[in-house]
């Protein structure tokens, strides 16, 4: 009976090599010294750690993570709903059609959504409209915290929102017909079935509440359109930024002139980072079991 276990050796083999090995080597390396510059792996501890908790630079940038993550996750969820509601509630011709170009988002790379929502883009054309051609006198400032994180947060959920609304799609259709047909008989609204029946449903689901811990996990490491937006403000030099994620400070701490490559210290914020979204897809495998049951 025991014989089969052993062909799968050599697949967890791999797998640690690939995968847990590296994770092992960058705690080692987070737990010296060691940069391009400075070689040495003396040990020094968790003082990385300590050092990483007082950092003012890095809870700035956990705090933009957060928001951005939130955010984008929740705008994902409401627009993935829309999207949802109007494909079921379509004819079958314009479901297709509507099925068809709202996936689209979803093969464009993330950095060619942060350029075509840049300011050079949209917002330079836009507020000529508005401040010569409609004579408002009025202009969107991009510069300002309130815009541009609004737009990294519609930037990114113009791509994942799609997949919001696939799942959503499912869960509407899995709802039994009949309660749709008794609501009718007793003259509900279609604002009172979606609020007694549709949304209820949506939210208690578990493929729901899976899908959404996946991409807070996978938002944490959100990178390219805040990149992006880094060079829009000018501050792609500048370490701790407005729109510093933690994936982008980890960037430009390993490519900034004013830093030797601080490795250790980048694999301190990764192995943070990792343990952030293992406690996130902790919660994804306990979600996921209900499905199984």
């Amino acid at each position: 009976m025991k014989v089969p276990y052993v062909f799968l050796i050599p697949c967890l083999l791999i797998i640690f090599l690939a995968g847990i090995g590296p994770v092992l080597q960058s705690f080692l390396l987070s737990l010296s010294e060691f940069s391009l510059v400075n070689p040495s792996q003396a040990p020094v501890g968790f003082q990385n750690y300590i050092a990483l908790l007082s950092d003012a630079i890095f809870w700035k940038a956990i705090q933009v993570t957060l928001l951005l993550v939130f955010g984008s996750v929740f705008l994902e969820f409401v627009v993935g709903i829309f999207l949802a509601l109007l494909i079921t509630s379509s004819g079958k011709r314009a479901r297709s059609i509507f099925s068809s170009i709202f996936v689209i988002p979803i093969a464009i790379a993330p950095i060619v959504t942060g350029i075509l929502w840049s300011p050079n883009s949209v917002f330079d054309d836009l507020n000529t409209l508005l401040y010569y051609g409609l004579s408002l006198g009025t202009y969107i400032d991009t510069t300002k915290p309130f815009t541009y994180y609004s737009l990294i947060m519609i930037s990114d959920a113009y791509i994942w929102a799609p997949l919001l609304m696939l799942v959503t799609v499912a869960i509407i259709r899995s709802i039994p017909r009949e309660q749709y047909e008794a609501a009718e008989v007793m003259g509900a609204s279609s604002w009172t079935k979606f609020n007694k029946i549709t949304f209820p449903a949506i939210i208690a689901s578990p493929a729901i509440i899976v899908t959404l811990l996946l991409r807070m996990a996978d938002a944490f490491r959100m990178f390219e359109v805040p990149y992006a937006w880094n060079f829009w403000l000018g501050q792609d030099s500048e370490l701790g930024a407005s729109v510093d994620t933690v994936s982008v400070l980890m960037w430009k701490m390993f490519s900034s002139t004013l830093y030797d490559f601080p490795i250790a210290q980048i694999t301190t914020i990764a192995i943070v980072l990792l343990i952030i979204t293992l406690s996130i897809c902790a919660l994804v495998l306990r979600r996921s079991s209900n499905l199984l049951d």
